[in-house]
């Protein structure tokens, strides 16, 4: 038994009691009980569930193609996201698979599967992916890829609707030139979320409304990357506004760069440069973010959207649609927090009840 003591949720002074990586009791941060049990007492800070990226390729020099999982999963967990998924990108078959079997040491952020980002995209909506190893999606080529939860599809493509009936994990629909009708098959097929919204597909017009609609009238989600870069903050507000703040989901997108400064890195195989955090390949197209998944959270608030709802799409809501047991501070729940202070300063990032 462990004890997290003195700490705001929901604007009552707690304590929590863990067992197991898992939250055992809730009290009143007066009450004496456990007071023998390991603790640590946080002074009033405030707490809120750990962090989950569903969406980031790498941070500090590494990329998530590199195979490279130990460093990045205790560099994501200093900086509040416990939990991740490491993002492939659109590669050859060899560099995806050498990825995904690539191990970790089981320190640092949770890692509970990964996202396959590609190669089942539309070359003409490649954004910052290599065109030339997008292909066709069969499940036959997917089977071969271990450990995938999270799959990024093209729901034009021949093949997509029979794949996202078919396939054995939670479907998102990016890099694509899907009209309304075509992404209103996908969702009704199985598709539950839109990859980066509004980057790398067609935007929302009033006679041609595209996948963004369509996806929230079927009830999806829809990831956004709150960096004020990739999205303008009024546009931020009007899907929120639009999805509702059960149904945003806030991803990092994170590049090699994050965590660094400016200058040329890779990504998927081709160079990036970040000047003034922005990183965009040769020919202009924004290539992924430099921010971490909390500094999304922070930017989330100063951009008009209020404390709570800014946390909860980047832990609550993607943990019920991945079927997480995580994303709320509840007892039974996975003891996996950040704490911080008034002023949206991390404090510390706790995983596995592991104070």
């Amino acid at each position: 038994m462990k004890l997290i003591k003195n700490v705001k949720h929901k604007n009552k002074l707690v304590s929590i009691a863990i067992e197991d990586g898992r939250i055992k009791d809730i009290i009143s941060a007066e009450c004496d009980c456990y007071a023998d049990a390991p603790s640590v007492d946080f002074g009033g800070a405030k707490i809120y569930p750990g962090l989950i990226d569903i969406h980031s390729h790498g941070a500090i020099g590494i990329d998530t193609m590199d195979a490279t999982l130990n460093e990045l999963a205790k560099f994501y967990l200093s900086q509040g996201t416990t939990t991740w998924y490491p993002t492939t990108m659109t590669m050859s078959h060899e560099d995806i698979l050498r990825s995904l079997v690539a191990e970790c040491d089981g320190e640092g952020a949770n890692i509970p599967g990964f996202h396959l980002e590609g190669p089942y995209i539309n070359p003409d909506c490649c954004g910052a992916q290599d065109p030339r190893y997008a292909i066709l999606p069969t499940i036959e080529d997917f089977k071969t890829y271990p450990s995938v939860k999270l799959v990024t599809i093209a729901p034009e493509l021949d093949g997509a609707i029979e794949f996202i009936k078919k396939c054995d994990a939670v479907v998102c629909l990016g890099h694509t030139a899907a009209s309304y009708d075509e992404a209103k098959l996908a969702f009704d097929a199985g598709a539950k979320c839109l990859t980066h919204t509004f980057n790398a597909m067609n935007g929302i017009h009033h006679r041609a409304p595209g996948p963004i609609p369509a996806g929230a009238e079927c009830g999806a989600y829809a990831q956004l990357i709150c960096d004020g870069i990739h999205i303008h903050p009024s546009v931020i507000r009007m899907l929120v506004a639009l999805y509702g703040t059960d149904r945003v989901i806030l991803i990092s997108d994170s590049m090699c760069a994050t965590g660094l400064s400016d200058g040329v890195y890779g990504l998927g195989g081709q160079a990036v440069t970040v000047k003034d955090g922005k990183a965009t390949l040769a020919n202009g197209a924004i290539a992924g973010s430099s921010v971490t998944l909390f500094e999304c959270v922070r930017r989330a608030v100063s951009f008009g959207i209020d404390e709570e709802s800014a946390f909860k799409m980047a832990s609550e809501n993607p943990a019920r649609m991945m079927g997480l047991n995580k994303g709320k501070i509840e007892i039974g729940y996975d003891a996996d927090f950040v704490i911080v202070d008034e002023s949206l300063s991390l404090l510390r990032a706790i995983a596995r009840g592991e104070i």
